[in-house]
């Protein structure tokens, strides 16, 4: 049976289980950082930020009909995972650093040597190369350099 879509409460459960472990002194900080002038009335809250994204996905895909375990598959794998707090609310969401690495620091032989060629290039042109977070070449500037 198809029907409009809708987020299971299982998954609107699990969205809010993946809630960062800093989150919320790091919201706070942010939030507290920006003009008061200029601030929300309040700190993005993890759960409000899940809550917005169901109503999204909802409110984005109401004419169409699916089966109940299709929608929670599309929200699973397409939409929760695109939800970047950083990138829908960058003034709130938590800073993330990304390590880097500018020549003439004592590990830019080591960055260079990790480097694919056209990266290589590149960061020789603008003299620094920076890494995801995620990225595991990233080890080899350690704790050297983080923006």
């Amino acid at each position: 049976m198809s029907r409009p879509p809708v987020v299971t409460d299982i998954d609107r459960q699990r969205a809010i289980d993946q809630k960062p472990a800093t989150w919320d002194a790091d919201v706070l900080a942010r939030w507290q950082a920006i003009p008061e002038a200029q601030r929300p009335e309040a700190p993005l809250a993890w759960e409000n930020h899940v809550a917005e994204q169901v109503e999204r996905f909802e409110a984005q895909l109401a004419y169409d009909r699916k089966p109940a375990a299709e929608w929670s598959g599309l929200w699973r794998r397409w939409w929760w995972p695109k939800a970047d707090p950083a990138v829908l609310h960058p003034r709130e969401a938590p800073h993330v650093p990304h390590p880097y690495a500018k020549a003439g620091d004592p590990v830019w032989p080591a960055v260079l040597a990790v480097l694919t060629p056209s990266e290589r290039q590149i960061a020789e042109r603008f003299g620094v190369a920076q890494f995801k977070p995620s990225d595991p070449r990233a080890s080899v500037i350690g704790g050297a350099a983080y923006g």
